[in-house]
């Protein structure tokens, strides 16, 4: 159930971070958080995201281990400075928000993460923890489905949403008239 709490949680937590901001809330900018929530666990084969990797998970956890490099602040950073600088778009910066928020999320696991890979490989916790796939993930899931839809439904997060799905239906419906007629 790991993969679907790092979804809800980095949606609940980027949706409040843009409303506080008045940042738009877009489907471009939904589907960069969800994939950028799962992107860390491309270390590990059987992961959500690795089962769909064609092998690059396979090397990765070779090479680093699960919840190695990939779950480190500076790769982060490399990535947040990467995508912003060269493609700063909403799906760029939901990808950041993200894959940081899913990193924090493992920091409140008993199993920690490694924040300063490569430079220091000790892994890291909060002094507050839960175990995955225990109790308490189950309830922080759920309430973090809640906290989204709070935030989502208020109506200066929905107008946007709204009119980014209908503006990506129409583009794409209008791509595949051109191409048949």
């Amino acid at each position: 159930m790991m993969y679907k709490t790092h979804l809800a949680t980095s949606i609940a937590l980027s949706a409040a971070l843009v409303s506080t901001v008045s940042y738009p809330f877009t489907i471009s900018f939904l589907a960069g958080v969800s994939l950028g929530s799962l992107l860390p666990d491309i270390d590990e084969p059987k992961s959500f995201i690795g089962r769909r990797s064609f092998g690059l998970a396979v090397i990765i956890k070779r090479k680093f281990g699960h919840r190695g490099i990939t779950h480190s602040l500076c790769i982060w950073i490399g990535l947040l400075l990467f995508l912003l600088l060269l493609v700063p778009n909403p799906f760029t910066l939901g990808i950041s928000l993200g894959y940081f928020f899913h990193i924090l999320g493992d920091y409140f696991s008993v199993s920690g993460v490694p924040l300063f890979s490569p430079i220091d490989n000790v892994r890291r916790k909060s002094p507050l923890t839960y175990k995955t796939s225990g109790k308490v993930e189950t309830v922080i899931y759920y309430v973090a489905i809640l906290i989204s839809l709070f935030f989502i439904l208020d109506d200066k997060m929905l107008t946007p949403f709204i009119q980014s799905v209908w503006e990506l239906v129409t583009g794409i419906l209008s791509l595949l008239f051109q191409t048949l007629g």
